[in-house]
């Protein structure tokens, strides 16, 4: 049978460490799915868990709801990215929580830029598109459906025989500048726009 992973909630809290992953491979080397649902959260864990799912050779991913900034850059290592037909998937730029100087602003936004540079050729690598093109749709926010994710590359196939639509992960999608209106009135709705706490970084995709 093969092994299964949750990794449901922000990337870098809970289960959904570099730690745990990284654990979780180790003692999984055989084909493994994890199972995704998250609107992102630490960048660089992101990166990191990325990395662990291209050295283990042998993830295949399943968006569920969703995969958002972070969460969104961490599937790009998989072998094979599988979303659900109700799923979305977000790619931005990484933003931080900066406070200092002047030039510690400074240093802290050609931190984000080089980040931004990094993941934007993780994301054209992983779906063939073009890193200039890539760079743009992160500086958009672009939200993609399961079928646009599919038609860009970014996930390998829709499950369209699901049955009931999957659950997203409960977040302040008013936060992002471009949510999908739907994903922002289930976030006013549902009372997440003033419960959900902020990333310390947050990855456009990742």
């Amino acid at each position: 049978m093969t092994a299964l992973l949750n990794l449901f909630g922000y990337v870098g809290e809970g289960g959904n460490t570099v730690a745990e992953v990284a654990r979780f491979l180790q003692d999984n080397p055989q084909a493994v799915t994890v199972m995704v649902n998250s609107p992102g959260g630490v960048a660089t864990d992101g990166a990191a868990i990325c990395a662990l799912f291209e050295r283990h050779g042998a993830v295949t991913v399943y968006v569920a709801g969703l995969a958002a900034s972070a969460a969104s850059l961490m599937i790009m290592g998989a072998r094979e990215i599988v979303m659900h037909r109700a799923a979305h998937l977000m790619i931005h730029d990484p933003s931080a929580m900066v406070f200092g100087r002047s030039h510690e602003l400074r240093e802290a936004a050609d931190t984000l830029d080089k980040l931004a540079g990094t993941y934007a050729d993780i994301y054209a690598r992983a779906s063939g598109n073009a890193v200039e093109h890539v760079a743009q749709w992160m500086d958009d926010e672009t939200w993609l459906t399961a079928q646009e994710a599919e038609v860009l590359n970014f996930c390998d196939s829709v499950d369209e025989e699901a049955g009931r639509s999957k659950p997203v992960a409960a977040f302040d999608y008013t936060r992002f500048k471009a949510a999908p209106p739907e994903l922002v009135r289930m976030a006013t709705d549902n009372g997440w726009a003033t419960a959900s706490p902020a990333p310390q970084l947050e990855g456009h995709g990742a």
